[in-house]
């Protein structure tokens, strides 16, 4: 009987120990689903710190940039100042040299030998005799001085002028601007393609225009080509372009009128900037503007313009960052 009694229990317990089971099943899984998340989230949590670095080194790296075009920009500006106060120098020291030079010559003339002479009585005993006789040597031929002068000059506006086209080659060629660089002698091939695509198919229009605007390349390049005629304005000699050229002509009748237009332009420019002797292509400062070369002043005052603009927009972007 007792026998029967405990087996009659074994069911229950059976039951007790079964959900016993999956109590615990459920526990370990749900304790199992919280690790998951919790390393997914501890998995975010790292990715996320770790997007937060880059972009912290990201910006740690544009505020070091800047603080480096900052003093690019301080720099340039200080070299542009600098070239500016030289130009207003040497045009204010142009316009004084004819009466100036006029005057001190007369004076050196005069008295040549004297002002040696004071130089040897003014005390200064490391004035040798060979270094005397130089100056004298200047004196009795003030050209030489002269010339001497005029070539410091041109060297130095030679520089000046080199600097301004360095720097607008460093700035950037996009958008529309007054004044840029501009390369002389090299012709405009647009108005080629725009005659050839009249004419021609549009898979033959462009070769073709690359060989016709390659050929008179090669003839505005060529300085023994010169159609240029000498026409008297108000007395005063002045070279034009010559219309009655047959080369000329003959561009225009097999080719249109903008094409024409677009050669002579080039030549035109060469001519206006004294280069028909030698036509290599030249970059240059270029008043777009006025159609014409920019001075060294509206070169200076456009660069100064640039940086400024460039300056305000690094504060600019400094402020945002802090």
């Amino acid at each position: 009987m007792a026998e029967t009694g405990d087996a009659s229990r074994l069911p229950t317990s059976l039951d007790v120990l079964a959900s016993d089971v999956h109590s615990r099943l459920e526990f370990h899984r749900y304790a199992f689903m919280d690790c998951v998340g919790i390393k997914n989230a501890l998995h975010c949590v790292i990715e996320e710190r770790e997007n937060l670095q880059q972009r912290q080194n990201a910006i740690d790296q544009l505020v070091a940039e800047k603080d480096s075009l900052t003093k690019k920009n301080e720099e340039l500006a200080a070299e542009l100042e600098s070239l500016k106060e030289q130009l207003q120098a040497r045009e204010s020291s142009d316009q004084q040299q004819g009466s100036g030079f006029q005057q001190s010559h007369s004076g050196m003339q005069a008295h040549p030998r004297l002002m040696l002479k004071r130089k040897r009585q003014s005390g200064d005993e490391d004035v040798d005799e060979h270094e005397l006789m130089e100056d004298l040597s200047v004196i009795d031929n003030p050209d030489q001085g002269l010339n001497t002068e005029l070539e410091a000059t041109r060297k130095e506006i030679s520089d000046i002028h080199s600097k301004l086209i360095e720097g607008f080659a460093d700035l950037s060629t996009t958008g529309g601007r007054n004044i840029a660089l501009k390369n002389i002698g090299q012709l405009d091939d647009r108005p080629f393609l725009a005659a050839c695509r009249k004419k021609l198919p549009a898979e033959e229009a462009q070769e073709k225009a690359k060989e016709v605007h390659r050929v008179w390349q090669g003839h505005i390049q060529n300085p023994e080509w010169n159609p240029f005629k000498t026409v008297t304005v108000e007395g005063i000699p002045k070279e034009i372009i010559d219309v009655d050229d047959d080369k000329l002509q003959g561009l225009c009748a097999a080719w249109g009128e903008g094409v024409h237009k677009a050669v002579v332009s080039c030549l035109v420019e060469i001519q206006e900037s004294g280069r028909l002797g030698d036509r290599n292509i030249v970059p240059e400062v270029w008043n777009y503007k006025c159609k014409r070369k920019a001075t060294h002043s509206e070169s200076i005052e456009y660069l100064f313009g640039q940086v400024k603009r460039l300056s305000d927009a690094k504060s600019r972007t400094r402020r945002r960052l802090q």
